[in-house]
């Protein structure tokens, strides 16, 4: 068995070794290509600081990191960790890690991850590897036809489709830091794959939501603290709800603290169901 830099793979490759990775996984994930390209681009994925297990020529397993900034220090973001399962069981994935932290300590200051809470052998691992818990991340689902009937607001307010967010201004919005995968950054990387609308009374944004036109995935939404509980949360829903293909709307990692985000979405019916800790190990 081999670990090699993933720099000289093909996306095709990786591709193929991440679809049967993850077919038994705790929630079953196959991809199509491009979906597997947009979500390499928007982590970060950076291959010459992802490694490869390899049998022979046969690529059998992987460790995909995002590179970028996290709390204004230079970190590495595990974007997904597997192996084939005829190879797990004989602590291949616990060397791919410690040859890799040996490439990205010199560079990083920080390891970020997030791991489905029910994964205890996952979860142990990287506690092992001197990993702790930052957050607990909720991720919620809903079908479209189940969201609440939505509130009517007594004030006049428009939407209007929106290039790019001015993130000084809806960073204000927020009750808690989104996660790598829903950050400004991650946004930013595939901007021209999602849509934006912003919500507006006159000439002021007091809200805006992010959103995967296909998917019905919300990677971000946030309404003006001072213009929360009068409706607009719920018509901003509503709005996305009608501009999306898919039968249901997905919302993942939010934080267990921000109790406020929490209880609208369980009131506007949706289910949570699956938990995360985020994770992170100093490097430096």
């Amino acid at each position: 068995m081999e670990y090699r830099s993933l720099e000289s793979e093909s996306f095709e490759r990786i591709h193929q070794c991440f679809n049967e990775a993850f077919s038994d996984y705790t929630v079953q994930i196959q991809l199509p290509f491009e979906k597997f390209q947009r979500n390499m681009k928007r982590n970060g994925v950076d291959l010459r600081v992802s490694i490869g297990l390899y049998d022979e020529e046969d690529l059998v397993g992987f460790i995909l990191n995002g590179v970028g900034m996290w709390n204004n220090l230079p970190t590495v973001y595990d974007s997904g960790t597997g192996i084939i399962k005829e190879y797990r069981g004989k602590k291949y994935s616990k060397k791919m890690f410690e040859v890799l932290k040996q490439k990205v300590e010199r560079e990083f200051s920080q390891y970020l991850l997030e791991v489905i809470q029910t994964n205890v052998a996952a979860y142990t691992l990287y506690s092992h590897q001197g990993f702790t818990v930052e957050r607990e991340l909720l991720c919620f689902m809903v079908n479209k036809e189940s969201l609440t009937k939505k509130a009517e607001p007594d004030f006049d307010f428009h939407f209007e489709k929106i290039v790019s967010p001015d993130w000084s201004t809806v960073q204000i919005f927020w009750n808690s830091k989104p996660s790598w995968q829903n950050s400004a950054d991650a946004v930013e990387r595939v901007s021209d794959q999602l849509e934006k609308i912003g919500v507006f009374s006159g000439d002021e944004c007091i809200g805006y939501g992010i959103f995967g036109l296909q998917s019905g995935e919300i990677v971000q939404m946030a309404v003006k603290r001072t213009m929360r509980k009068k409706g607009i949360g719920s018509q901003l829903l509503h709005q996305i709800s009608q501009e999306t293909e898919s039968l249901h709307l997905r919302i993942i990692n939010v934080d267990k603290k921000d109790e406020e985000t929490v209880h609208f979405l369980m009131n506007n019916n949706f289910v949570n169901d699956i938990n995360q800790y985020e994770m992170i190990l100093n490097l430096k």
